[in-house]
């Protein structure tokens, strides 16, 4: 069995390989045939996140429906390699525009934080806005490096997806055009309706580096709703092939969506569960991360969605406010406040 899983797993890395080649060989070419006015776009998320992947679907609509007569043009980590981004100063045109997907790229480890910087040293002459960030550098180092590339840069707009990376963006991206601005899949808060019994609580938690609270303390707090109603977990990160939620993106977005609504509380660690529950017009109860996105992010919420979303400064907390929220009475209905106060107006202020 494990000669079996061993010989698997090569095959599976070597099709990676191969699809990676595969992916600048037809950058290359898309490079070299040109046409035409287009956006491109860089940081596109190609891991199986459906937060993340929500993000490009926002992103997709809202560039489609305010830049309706240009091509949109996206670029990954795999496929911004230095000969591509060459090739791509060749034949940019002046009517042409940059954009950088939104997400977490400030941040040390992250793979498109190079890319970011990159752009900015070789575009000069094009504005480049950066779409929501959440900004937290460890190492002074990179946090110079990047401060160095967007700093230099005369027409560089970044915008910030929480007051405290705001605040860190005044201080280290000082020569930048700053915007506080909320998460894009915020837009589809509102939007959707959804029908059916609502029944249980939903864990909708991480498991990696960012996860403040271990998998056993999760599992004991589950424990304690046994006698009170059934409960369940899932995560925003799905074993899909990246192929397929591309061919599929809205469709397996509205399929989690729609699980989303089927309980009347969800509990999460991730900010794209809190988003996700509010689309659906869940009330949830969010946890810590191990950074201050969770933290910071829950205060773009208005008081007029107060009912439905609670910050939880641990699980004994959490368990008692879903106690309430369980109890509660709803009409699982919310506005679209973010798309009409923020995104419906974000083109006249770039």
């Amino acid at each position: 069995m494990k000669i079996i899983e061993k010989v698997q797993k090569k095959i599976n890395g070597i099709l990676i390989r191969i699809s990676r080649i595969d992916a600048k060989i037809e950058i290359l070419y898309r490079l070299i045939f040109l046409k035409g006015k287009n956006i491109f776009l860089f940081g596109y998320p190609i891991h199986p996140n459906m937060g993340d992947q929500a993000q490009a679907y926002c992103i997709e609509k809202w560039l489609k429906a305010n830049y309706p007569d240009y091509n949109l043009f996206t670029f990954n980590w795999n496929t911004s390699f230095p000969f591509a981004l060459k090739l791509l100063r060749k034949k940019i045109d002046k009517k042409d525009l940059i954009f950088g997907h939104s997400g977490y790229f400030m941040v040390d480890h992250h793979s498109e934080l190079p890319v970011y910087r990159m752009i900015a040293e070789l575009f000069t002459d094009y504005k480049i806005v950066i779409l929501p960030q959440t900004i937290n550098f460890f190492k002074k180092e990179v946090e110079d490096q990047t401060a160095t590339a967007f700093n230099a840069h005369p027409n560089l707009t970044l915008l910030c997806r929480d007051e405290v990376s705001y605040e860190k963006a005044q201080i280290i991206f000082s020569n930048c055009k700053l915007l506080l601005y909320p998460d894009i899949v915020t837009t589809l808060i509102g939007v959707k309706k959804f029908a059916g019994k609502r029944e249980g609580v939903l864990f909708c938690m991480r498991n990696d580096i960012e996860a403040y609270y271990k998998p056993q303390e999760i599992a004991k707090m589950r424990d304690r709703f046994k006698e009170i109603t059934p409960t369940e977990m899932t995560d925003t990160s799905i074993a899909v092939p990246y192929r397929t939620i591309k061919n599929n993106r809205e469709q397996i977005l509205n399929e989690m969506l729609k699980k989303f609504a089927h309980y009347k509380v969800i509990i999460t660690d991730r900010y794209h569960g809190t988003i996700f529950s509010l689309i659906a017009a869940t009330p949830v109860i969010v946890l810590s991360s191990a950074d201050h996105k969770l933290s910071s992010g829950v205060k773009w919420f208005p008081e007029s969605f107060s009912r439905y979303v609670k910050f939880a400064k641990d699980l004994d907390e959490a368990y008692t406010i879903a106690i309430q929220m369980l109890n509660d009475n709803y009409d699982y209905q919310l506005q679209p406040y973010f798309q009409e106060n923020y995104f419906s107006v974000l083109k006249e202020k770039l």
